[in-house]
């Protein structure tokens, strides 16, 4: 595409029924990388990465690293999910997710809860603006663990300096207003709290069911919807901890394999929403297609 086209048009928000809820998922936006290897799998060789994505017929080295929030409307609560980057986006393609929930019909001043799965930046970034509460008359829910482990401030890695300096930024003017909740908790009827802990200290990973149905918010237990599935012993070179994330994953896609849940994650491609297969050595990620508009 030549330098001075404008960009391509690409769909932002997905919407659908979910037992009595609605369900938004909005792109925040994506950045394009060159590096399939290592960023998706430090402890594998680049003809290993390369031969899985392959044989899934997706590109390599390239790929596309997309942030898509989630949105819940229940009879009573409007929640909002890791709410992208904000004003702190470092991309020019990212940091959308506000017009994109004005346009699904959504005021921030009417949100009622924001739910923050962990402290990275694209998870953070918006919980304020200009220095105020992006979402003003929002209760903020934070896991414990990931929260304290945060204020603390130590043993941050080099990588993740920045990300301390953002949430003393960001986090930590809002602590008043936090709801500190621990995995196994519910957090308003029909939403839970899983143990995903290794992508950072206290990674939550939420479970929604209405109405009989149940959808798994993985968050970022998984980083790409090939390498991370068919290979859940690889470890994400973003993951603080990947060692205990791959734990993680393991079980968390055992699960929703063996339970038939679909799954929702923060970096699977738009509109990032499937099932979970068990395969031979792993896992594979199926796409959802028309099954959530019927």
């Amino acid at each position: 595409m030549p330098s001075d086209s404008k960009p391509l048009i690409r769909p932002n928000i997905y919407q659908f029924n979910f037992g009595e809820f609605i369900v938004t998922n909005i792109l925040d936006g994506h950045v394009t990388r060159k590096d399939l290897h290592p960023f998706v799998a430090t402890n594998a060789t680049a003809d290993e990465v390369e031969s899985v994505a392959l044989k899934h017929q997706a590109p390599y080295p390239e790929l596309e690293h997309s942030f898509v929030c989630t949105v819940v409307q229940t009879p009573q609560k409007l929640i909002v999910f890791d709410p992208g980057f904000g004003q702190n986006a470092p991309m020019p393609t990212a940091g959308y997710f506000m017009l994109a929930l004005d346009a699904a019909g959504y005021a921030a001043s009417n949100v009622d809860l924001v739910v923050i799965s962990h402290s990275h930046p694209d998870h953070i970034g918006n919980l304020m603006t200009d220095g105020a509460p992006t979402f003003p008359n929002a209760e903020i829910i934070y896991g414990r663990s990931e929260f304290e482990f945060w204020q603390r401030g130590e043993h941050v890695s080099d990588m993740r300096k920045p990300t301390l300096a953002l949430f003393n930024k960001v986090v930590l003017p809002l602590k008043d207003r936090m709801r500190f909740i621990d995995p196994d908790e519910t957090i308003v009827p029909g939403l839970t709290t899983i143990n995903a802990f290794g992508h950072s200290a206290g990674h939550l990973a939420f479970h929604l069911e209405s109405a009989g149905k149940q959808l798994l918010l993985l968050n970022d237990t998984v980083a790409h919807y090939v390498a991370s599935f068919a290979r859940p012993d690889w470890h994400f070179s973003m993951d603080d901890d990947p060692l205990a994330a791959a734990v993680s994953r393991q079980r968390i896609l055992d699960r929703v394999a063996t339970d038939r849940i679909s799954v929702a994650g923060f970096h699977l491609p738009f509109p990032s929403i499937g099932y979970v297969e068990s395969m031979e050595k792993g896992f594979h990620f199926h796409p959802a297609t028309y099954q959530f508009n019927l």
